[in-house]
């Protein structure tokens, strides 16, 4: 099967956070107009990279919870290293981005020096002048591999949902090198108060691995090691019929139900098999399956929700084709 790095659906779930996030941002000095007709205070980010170093290589977003900044975004950014702000008091969000050189693509035995480093500050209680200093060199590795050591890395997704007063706040980074790191900044949050995923992709001559782990506490991830063996994974297959008439192959798309997050977008021979290595930790599973086509015709779309697993267990969802189904396999299409 051949894999695309660009998902179909997964990507549109993607752009719908996105937009959803870009919808609420402020620019800084429409928040700052705001602030002026209010007390404010004096927020200072200080963004050191690997070597110790001050780096305008960053992308640092506060978020507003609580207070009067609720709901609104800013990006402060000076290419000093050191950038100020002046926002209402409350609770803020802050997720800072850092790039250190030209992030590499690898395989699942090898780890590279550049890449990335992804600092997330949960909560931050501005009630005062306040100074935060984000240091790439607190951040350990996001190491999630396959068994398969000739397995490459296709790409990756890490989300962070923060929840306060009844408010829920999603910030997220999508990566093309596993060479990501990350780290908690700050104080504890509230108990069970932030929850993190990440979903790595990879792909192999025979199969593809979909590799997720969701974590919850009070705290932002300070590394991510796992390294599952084959038995730790469930096996799901997707077949897909030639009908009479038809040309050219499938298209399936596999993700986790539970998002956001991007998913695996592929093409597929027909008739034939992809089969998926999958994370049972990560919930349950969707497919959505686009089969071939008459001339002219558009094509059929199957969706398969919701696809519980467990280790060691394969489970195979057939389309558009009789001879290859087993009962109770068979999805429906959709329109």
């Amino acid at each position: 099967m051949n894999t695309s790095s660009v998902p179909r659906r997964s990507v549109l779930r993607t752009l719908a956070l996105t937009v959803a996030l870009v919808g609420c941002a402020t620019s800084t000095s429409a928040v700052q107009a705001v602030a002026a007709e209010q007390k404010t205070y004096r927020l200072t980010i200080r963004h050191l990279d690997r070597a110790g170093s001050s780096t305008g290589a960053y992308d640092t977003t506060v978020t507003g919870i609580s207070g009067a900044g609720s709901g609104k975004s800013v990006n402060p950014h000076d290419a000093s290293g050191t950038t100020t702000v002046r926002l209402p008091k409350g609770r803020y969000l802050l997720d800072s981005y850092l790039t250190s050189g030209k992030a590499k693509g690898a395989t699942a035995g090898t780890s590279g020096a550049d890449g990335t480093d992804w600092i997330i500050q949960p909560r931050l209680d501005l009630d005062r002048d306040t100074t935060i200093t984000v240091d790439a060199r607190t951040t350990a590795p996001v190491d999630v591999r396959p068994p398969d050591h000739s397995a490459t890395f296709l790409h990756g997704m890490m989300v962070a949902e923060v929840k306060h007063g009844g408010a829920t706040r999603l910030v997220n980074r999508m990566v093309s090198s596993p060479n990501l790191r990350v780290a908690h900044l700050g104080p504890d949050a509230e108990a069970g108060s932030v929850k993190q995923w990440y979903d790595a992709y990879w792909t192999t001559k025979s199969a593809d691995y979909a590799l997720g782990y969701v974590s919850t506490g009070s705290r932002a991830l300070t590394g991510l090691t796992r390294h599952p063996s084959a038995k730790d994974l469930a096996t799901l297959q997707v077949r897909g019929g030639a009908k009479p008439g038809t040309t050219g192959p499938a298209t399936v798309d596999l993700q986790p139900s539970a998002g956001p997050t991007v998913g695996l977008s592929g093409r597929l021979t027909v008739p034939g098999t992809a089969t998926y290595f999958v994370t049972p930790e990560r919930g349950t599973w969707d497919i959505t399956y686009w089969s071939p086509t008459a001339p002219g015709a558009p094509s059929n779309r199957y969706s398969a929700d919701g696809i519980a697993v467990s280790a060691g267990s394969t489970t195979t969802r057939t389309f558009d084709g009789a001879a290859l189904t087993t009962p109770g396999t068979e999805a429906h299409p959709t329109r």
